[in-house]
C-alpha cells in the first residue's frame, strides 16, 4: 500500500529549489539529454557550460537570468517562450532550434550556424528577422502571413515551411531547395519564382 505521506511530501516541495541545488554550478559538462522541461524559471539557475546532447526547456516564458551553453551538440526546445528579450543563444547549435511561441523577431538573434532545424511558427512577420546564410534542416515559418523584410538563407538543405503566405510580394526563394517547399495558402502565383534547384515536392493552394 503506497504511503500517503509521499504526496504529502512531494506537495510541499519546492521544485525550484530542487533544480538549484542540483544546478549549482558543479555540473560542467553534460553528456546525454537533459530535460528541465518542469522548470518555470531560470533565476538562480547554473546550466552545464557544455551539453553533448538536447536540452529541454519548454516551460520557460522568459529568458530572464538564462544563461545557456556556448554550444549545444543537440536539440535545443524553448518552446514557450513568448519573448527574446535577455535571451543569448549558443553560437552554435548541431541540432534543432525550437522558438514556436514567440511572435516577434524583436531582440532575436540567432546562431550563425544551425546544423539541425528552427521552428519559429509563432512569427506572423519577418521583421527584424535574421535567417543563418545556410539552413542544413528544416526551416518551418507556418504562421508568416507576409514576406516583407522577409530575407530567407541562399541554399537550404531541407524543407520550407510557409503555410500561411497569402503573397508572393516580397518573397524571394532561396536558389535551391533540397527539400519541400510548402506555400499551401497562395491566393495567385503570380509573380512567384521559383528556386532553381529544387529536389522535393511543391505544395501549392489548389
Amino acid at each position: 500500500e503506497k504511503d500517503p505521506r509521499i504526496d504529502e511530501i512531494k506537495s510541499s516541495r519546492d521544485i525550484h529549489c530542487d533544480y538549484k541545488h542540483i544546478f549549482d554550478g558543479t555540473i560542467t559538462k553534460f553528456e546525454g539529454y537533459l530535460n528541465l522541461s518542469g522548470l518555470k524559471s531560470a533565476e538562480g539557475i547554473v546550466l552545464p557550460k557544455e551539453i553533448k546532447g538536447g536540452l529541454y526547456l519548454n516551460s520557460l516564458t522568459s529568458a530572464e537570468g538564462l544563461v545557456l551553453p556556448k554550444e549545444i551538440k543537440g536539440d535545443l526546445y524553448l518552446n514557450r517562450l513568448t519573448s527574446a528579450e535577455g535571451l543569448v543563444l549558443p553560437k552554435e547549435i548541431k541540432g534543432d532550434l525550437y522558438l514556436n511561441s514567440i511572435t516577434s523577431a524583436e531582440d532575436l538573434v540567432l546562431p550563425k550556424e544551425i546544423k539541425g532545424c528552427l521552428y519559429l511558427n509563432g512569427l506572423t512577420n519577418a521583421e527584424g528577422l535574421v535567417l543563418p546564410n545556410k539552413m542544413n534542416g528544416w526551416l518551418s515559418l507556418k504562421s508568416l502571413t507576409s514576406a516583407k523584410e522577409l530575407v530567407l538563407p541562399q541554399v537550404m538543405n531541407g524543407y520550407l515551411y510557409l503555410n500561411s503566405l497569402t503573397s508572393t510580394k516580397g518573397l524571394v526563394l532561396p536558389k535551391e531547395i533540397k527539400g519541400d517547399l510548402q506555400l499551401n495558402s497562395l491566393t495567385s502565383a503570380e509573380g512567384l519564382v521559383l528556386p532553381q534547384v529544387m529536389n522535393g515536392y511543391l505544395y501549392l493552394n489548389s
